[in-house]
């Protein structure tokens, strides 16, 4: 992939995507324990076994979610509000669900040295955690204030 291409996103939107996403998530395990509250009758407690199994069921379809929408619409709403991509390093086209399956994994090991993994991007010439080059991904900016006029009009048609 020719590196002038494409304008790489940096840690800061990154970051802004994934607290886009993790509100989303949140915002559905809050209405799911809202709707058992309207519905039982009862407020549940922490360690309750509705509210284990809701929460781990929720992540869990959020994860699977992740995985799919990444490989096939190139990144989660989170990225997409943040004007991002999610593309192949080599060609700079959808990854593959494979791909999205690696990245995905590979976060937990980003994580784990104290987010080193993570904070790797900084650094970076192409702004890639550790999770993105073990899925061979990389996240562009896809901005239309980046465009040249004539990228603006042959995408207008």
């Amino acid at each position: 992939m020719n590196d002038r291409a494409f304008q790489y996103a940096g840690a800061w939107r990154r970051f802004g995507a994934l607290m886009i996403d993790l509100f989303l998530v949140a915002t559905i395990i809050g209405f799911g324990i809202l709707a058992w509250i309207t519905v039982a009758e009862e407020t549940p407690e922490w360690g309750d076994r509705f509210v284990n199994v809701w929460v781990a069921g929720t992540l869990t379809v959020a994860v699977l979610l992740k995985i799919v929408l990444d490989a096939e619409l190139r990144g989660t709403p989170g990225l997409h509000l943040m004007d991002c991509l999610l593309v192949d390093v080599r060609s700079g086209k959808a990854i593959t669900l494979g791909q999205s399956v690696k990245r995905t994994l590979g976060t937990l090991l980003a994580v784990l040295p104290a987010l080193l993994g993570l904070a790797w991007m900084i650094w970076d010439r192409r702004k890639q955690g550790w999770h993105d080059k073990l899925g061979g991904a990389v996240v562009v900016r896809d901005d239309d204030s980046l465009k040249s006029l004539p990228e603006l009009a042959r995408s207008a048609l």
